[in-house]
């Protein structure tokens, strides 16, 4: 069965949104009287029918709606785009369908380019929402310097968090753990990953000055977007 995104999920009957309503009847080619299911984003999904499928307007005639009342607790993943926004797009989707919670770009110190897709990205997590059939789509925070992390995400004070780094040592930060050790047991967390430049050694000493832990994602060098994707898996393992 197919499923398109809709924000306002209520029984009766509901236009698609234009590029859902292009999707049905362009590209999928479906016919009045197929079964569709809606997805929100937010915990809650439809089941109904198709009514009308017209060039541009699609009515579904919403039979029954079904809400979880809570998101599920998991990992935020704090992380810094990649200088290629495909590797970062890849990312999101792949963390989307391994079941992120949140995901929190931050701009840090090696960069090499800061430059803000918040749309696109939205786009790709909800494509990806509606591929693994989740009832929540992962929260997409507006980019921030990673200074500024705290104050913008508050909603981090409240669980145990990390910073993955390549270092063997940082000054004044204790040794490493490993990334599967430290987050046994813990059924929320949020991890910092860095450039395709590592963080710096400030940046390290500066986010466990702030209650994060230093750990590593094993012995191999990953790329940004490699090392988002195992940490989501491996946490995700877990629950």
């Amino acid at each position: 069965m197919h499923t398109c995104f809709h924000l306002d999920l209520a029984v009766g009957l509901q236009p698609l949104s234009d590029d859902e309503a292009v999707h049905v009847a362009r590209v999928l080619r479906m016919k009045a009287g197929q079964s569709i299911r809606l997805v929100n984003g937010h915990g809650a999904e439809a089941m109904g029918r198709l009514v009308e499928v017209g060039k541009r307007n699609v009515f579904v005639e919403v039979e029954v709606v079904r809400r979880e009342d809570q998101r599920p607790s998991g990992l935020i993943l704090v992380v810094a785009p990649t200088k290629h926004t495909d590797r970062f797009e890849w990312l999101l989707e792949k963390a989307t369908e391994l079941g992120v919670e949140e995901v929190v770009p931050v701009w840090t110190q090696r960069c090499e380019r800061k430059t803000e897709k918040h749309d696109r990205w939205d786009k790709v997590l909800v494509a990806a929402t509606k591929q693994c059939q989740r009832l929540w789509k992962p929260t997409l925070h507006p980019a921030c310097e990673l200074n500024e992390l705290h104050a913008r995400i508050p909603s981090l004070k409240g669980r145990p968090g990390a910073v993955a780094h390549c270092m063997d040592q940082v000054e004044g930060v204790p040794t490493r753990v490993a990334w599967t050790s430290w987050m046994k047991g813990k059924p929320s967390a949020w991890l910092a990953i860095g450039p395709e430049g590592d963080f710096s050694a400030e940046e390290v000493q500066g986010l466990v000055q702030t209650g994060a832990a230093a750990v590593h994602l094993g012995e191999l060098r990953l790329r940004t977007e490699t090392a988002g994707i195992a940490a989501v898996a491996q946490f995700g393992s877990l629950l």
